[in-house]
């Protein structure tokens, strides 16, 4: 298979899968319970809340399906097909790269559309202008920070059930375990500190946040460690027999 042959099989697969569906209704049906109570007591809608509830829920989901993407082949012993040569294993991880690319497309496209039609069916402010687009390099940002660790690691492990409760503790367990780091004796502030650097933990705690900014710094290292693992990716599946 070539690169787009690889890319649309992986889109299908995802387009195709009940479970894809089972997990949008899913991640909507908090959103909808939600508004369902607002409405029966008469409060106001902010379209603003509904997006960033969606955006934590779609989190989770669409790395769901970044994760089921890239550990697909290894868990069905399919891989071998792809990566018997250098040429092909190269193509296989650039067809990945585009598959995330599509995944947060079309996580975000889901995210704005529910939160459209939240906004045109109740009363109350309106979403943001800005808020699709920022969701998007969110997303693009969280996808892949996450995407290639994981496909990294899956490269070397080649256990996909270690992969998926790794991606899903990165993303779940970071949140719940800051709040007592500064009770650690002496260095708990030091660490602290160095969290807002490190993206795995500014990246969770920010899908649970109102705002998608990111500081200077913070879109430097974003950027150097997509960077940095997907060279590392590359230079890995180029010389690894699978």
């Amino acid at each position: 298979m070539n690169i787009l042959q690889l890319f649309k099989f992986d889109i299908v697969s995802i387009l195709k899968s009940p479970l894809t569906y089972l997990a949008i209704l899913l991640g909507i049906a908090p959103l909808l319970i939600t508004v369902i109570i607002l409405v029966t007591n008469d409060n106001p809608i902010n379209a603003n809340t509904m997006f960033s509830v969606g955006k934590w829920f779609f989190s989770l989901i669409g790395l769901l399906f970044v994760i089921k993407t890239i550990t697909r082949d290894t868990a069905q012993g399919t891989i071998q097909l792809f990566l018997n040569q250098t040429q092909s294993r190269i193509g296989y991880f650039v067809a990945k790269t585009l598959s995330i690319i599509f995944i947060s497309i079309f996580t975000t496209a889901v995210v704005v559309v529910v939160t459209y039609l939240i906004q045109w069916s109740t009363d109350g402010k309106d979403l943001d202008n800005d808020q699709s687009w920022k969701l998007l390099v969110f997303y693009l940002i969280l996808f892949f920070v996450y995407g290639l660790l994981l496909f990294l690691i899956n490269l070397i492990v080649q256990k996909p059930a270690l992969v998926y409760t790794l991606g899903i503790l990165l993303l779940l367990l970071l949140p719940v375990v800051k709040p007592f780091i500064p009770l650690i004796p002496e260095i708990g502030d030091n660490i602290q500190d160095s969290l807002k650097y490190i993206p795995f933990s500014y990246l969770s705690d920010k899908t649970l946040s109102d705002g998608v900014t990111f500081t200077n710094w913070q879109w430097v290292i974003n950027v150097g460690s997509i960077v940095v693992l997907w060279l590392a990716n590359l230079g890995l599946i180029a010389k690894k027999d699978i």
